[in-house]
């Protein structure tokens, strides 16, 4: 048994979306997230950037006597995971691993799509991934640049509808079977999405496969916790706005995000 709570961050809201599913999948666990909505978007920094970025939000976490990390971003998955992991004795969970993992399993024609940030598409995370677990299938990449930042605006219904249906245009009539939400914000959008790509295409969230992973580690190395358990939430940027849209997402009215130097 390990009470120590469960270390999540992102470089803004998007990972609430792995952090639902782990509350989720694991309720008596404790949890601690950390947005950095200062700095993101994450997706067109350069790979020094996102690394220093992401360690200062590893060295909050830390601070927080976190008993494991998940990277609830894919930039910073793609970008900082392999630097971090070794400075750090914690094990670091990914989403990368765990949507790459699903998209192989799911795919029925061996042809997967992935949009994401610009950062995770040019590192090619998903594609090496995938092919690490099934070298035949096709893999697709697609910057989607203007989708994390509108997720973090939650603008009005039809902007919403508007934006990213001129983003995803190019997937529209793509050849693919299976869609993988290549950034953690994308979910915050899944209604518009599904509105713009065709009922046919799966759409996989790595949320899922990542609190099903967490679980899995806790449990082996005998570190689940008891509960009762108690959700922290941080945000370098405005609390008050991080504080509206997280009630809703994560349907908690009491919810109350805190303000951090970043």
């Amino acid at each position: 048994m390990d009470n120590r709570p469960i270390g999540v961050l992102d470089s803004g809201l998007g990972g609430l979306t792995v952090l639902k599913k782990v509350i989720a999948k694991l309720p008596g666990e404790s949890t601690v997230f950390i947005g950095d909505q200062a700095n993101m978007p994450y997706g067109d920094r350069s790979k020094e950037e996102i690394i220093e970025l992401t360690r200062s939000s590893v060295k909050f976490l830390l601070s927080k006597n976190v008993k494991t990390i998940i990277f609830g971003c894919n930039t910073a998955t793609a970008a900082a995971m392999p630097t971090i992991q070794n400075e750090v004795d914690l094990q670091i969970i990914g989403v990368i691993q765990s949507g790459a993992l699903d998209a192989a399993k799911k795919t029925k024609t061996k042809k997967v799509a992935v949009i994401g940030t610009t950062a995770t598409t040019l590192s090619h995370a998903y594609r090496d991934e995938i092919h690490s677990r099934d070298s035949d299938i096709q893999v697709q990449e697609f910057a989607q640049p203007a989708l994390a930042p509108l997720a973090e605006e939650d603008p009005d219904e039809d902007t919403k509808l508007k934006i990213v249906s001129q983003s995803l245009r190019p997937l529209k009539n793509g050849d693919f079977d299976t869609l993988v939400l290549g950034c953690t914000h994308y979910p915050l959008l899944l209604n518009e999405i599904q509105a713009c790509i065709s009922p046919d295409k799966c759409i996989l969230d790595p949320a899922d496969q990542v609190a099903q992973y967490t679980y899995n580690v806790l449990k082996r190395d005998n570190m689940l916790a008891e509960g009762p358990a108690k959700h922290e939430y941080y945000t370098t940027g405005n609390a008050r706005k991080f504080t509206e849209i997280a009630r809703q997402w994560m349907n908690d009215p009491e919810l109350i995000a805190k303000h951090v130097q970043d």
